[in-house]
């Protein structure tokens, strides 16, 4: 089975984004295994570039977990690419095709940070809209499902 993750600095906050990203969890659980990673940032930041470094800290840790040779790192950020739906399913049923494991980032509320980027191996846009980074979470879960769906030839993208 293909393997997904999702990794963002926790806690989350809303109760409505830890029951969406349930859902699509159980949904995507058909597909394939997503795994919703959101490891506890501690303290308090008096400036953005402080929070950013400490997160990429704390998230970097997580993926260092995950041999180099079997992951792949997608890094959400407002300048990356913007995929549409055919585009996004086609990306993930190529990088399937490699066997590797996906390992999608979203940043906290600062985003994230240039170093982070630079060791993302793709870096993807889900909206020309800025969004608040835990609806982010549940926008790219809704979109792994839809993205999943056309592979499959699932009726849900209609």
């Amino acid at each position: 089975m293909k393997k997904l993750t999702i990794l963002a600095p926790g806690p989350l906050k809303h109760k409505f984004v830890a029951d969406g990203l349930l859902h699509y969890q159980r949904l995507i659980q058909k597909f394939a295994t997503l795994e919703v990673k959101l490891p506890r940032l501690k303290g308090n930041f008096s400036d953005p570039d402080s929070r950013k470094k400490e997160e990429e800290k704390l998230l970097w840790r997580e993926i260092e977990k995950l041999p180099r040779q079997k992951r792949f790192l997608i890094v959400l950020d407002e300048k990356g690419i913007c995929l549409k739906i055919y585009d996004f399913a086609k990306f993930l049923e190529d990088r399937f095709a490699i066997d590797k494991e996906l390992v999608f980032v979203v940043g906290g509320p600062e985003g994230i940070s240039e170093s982070l980027k630079q060791k993302a191996d793709f870096m993807m846009s889900l909206s020309h809209f800025t969004l608040n980074h835990e609806l982010a979470l549940l926008v790219l879960a809704e979109a792994l499902f839809r993205a999943l769906s056309l592979i499959k030839g699932h009726p849900y993208h209609r």
